[in-house]
């Protein structure tokens, strides 16, 4: 009883004195709040079905990143097979020079607060070495991609690639601060993917938040789309021809939605939400007690990241050494909630 009451003693301290240390109320500098960015790319259909198709995914990706996760509609880039005057919400042609010019304009705007989302739809291909995307004109590998994502001064980059044979992109693309999803977890897996039908879907219904607290995480989406992928092949009694991966450690070692907790994998999917709630707020900021939450969504943000950071290297602690850090980050968290839901209660 008596280490029982010295350990919550200790953890009761640390956690006053990393309170202590927190910004005081003011007005948040706006290079504390990151922002969001989408770059939405259309491939080469192929045929009037598959282009109509993609042409459908990226309109209704784009629309639920600005309405219901409130990207600002600026950040979000889309590049397609085509374009015509009734397609406005594209903004060019996914050929290699714009999706080139595109990642260079970004690498400028982009800093290191920020959340970068890239998400490909369409054909893919595989030549023994290399995943390509089909893009009107050349085609564009995986190690290319790897390269434009590689000049993001990012916090995070979030790639998902929603082809079949998209499996050698986690290969060319894991690195820290990333989260790379692929519909295929082999480069046999070459059929058309329902994957990305069920991604799209995800971004929209209220289903795929699943643990209800109103906030969707990257990995809830994963989760959705890769089950109701699952479940579609169950129904339609057909043997399954993809299988999608994540991985979000920088390890090169991605899992499929049943093997992520037992792997210590999807942790910064978790803590990766599309509205980010910091950026939402400064956004319509005009008091103090606006600028107070702020800077607690803030913190509650990078207590976030440290959690997954810390069940990602759980098998590197001692059991108890491990939850002992939980147990702090934990409480810390739930401090932070409870002064969030003060001021919004007084607002």
């Amino acid at each position: 009883m008596a280490f029982l009451n010295l350990h919550k003693k200790k953890i009761l301290f640390a956690v006053c004195l990393s309170l202590f240390f927190l910004p005081a109320a003011g007005t948040a500098p706006a290079q504390e709040v990151g922002q969001s960015y989408a770059l939405l790319i259309g491939g080469s259909g192929g045929s009037e079905e598959y282009s109509s198709k993609y042409q459908l995914f990226l309109l209704e990706s784009r629309k639920a990143l600005i309405e219901n996760f409130q990207f600002p509609e600026q950040n979000v880039i889309v590049l397609a097979e085509s374009r015509s005057e009734e397609e406005d919400f594209v903004t060019d042609i996914s050929r290699a020079e714009n999706i080139r010019a595109q990642f260079a304009a970004l690498s400028k705007k982009v800093t290191k607060n920020d959340h970068v989302y890239i998400i490909l739809f369409g054909h893919g291909t595989y030549d023994g070495k290399n995943s390509k995307f089909n893009i009107p004109g050349l085609d564009l590998k995986d190690t290319d991609f790897a390269e434009l994502v590689g000049t993001f001064d990012a916090n995070r980059v979030v790639f998902i690639n929603t082809t079949e044979l998209s499996f050698s992109f986690i290969g060319a693309m894991s690195a820290e601060n990333r989260i790379i999803i692929t519909a295929t977890r082999s480069n046999a897996q070459r059929y058309e993917t329902r994957f990305p039908e069920y991604f799209v879907e995800a971004l929209s219904t209220p289903e795929s938040d699943l643990d209800k607290n109103g906030d969707l995480s990257l990995l809830e989406v994963f989760k959705y789309a890769s089950e109701k992928t699952a479940r579609w092949f169950e129904a339609e009694n057909h043997v399954p021809t993809e299988h999608s991966l994540l991985e979000d450690t920088g390890d090169k070692m991605p899992f499929r939605v049943e093997e992520l907790e037992a792997n210590a994998e999807g942790n910064l999917a978790a803590a990766t939400y599309l509205k980010r709630r910091a950026a939402v707020f400064a956004a319509t900021m005009s008091s103090a007690k606006d600028s107070a939450i702020v800077k607690l969504l803030l913190e509650q943000e990078r207590i976030e990241l440290e959690i997954s950071a810390l069940k990602s290297k759980k098998n590197q602690y001692t059991e108890e050494g491990y939850y002992e850090q939980l147990e702090v980050l934990l409480v810390q968290l739930a401090l932070i909630n409870d002064e969030i839901d003060k001021i919004k209660e007084n607002l």
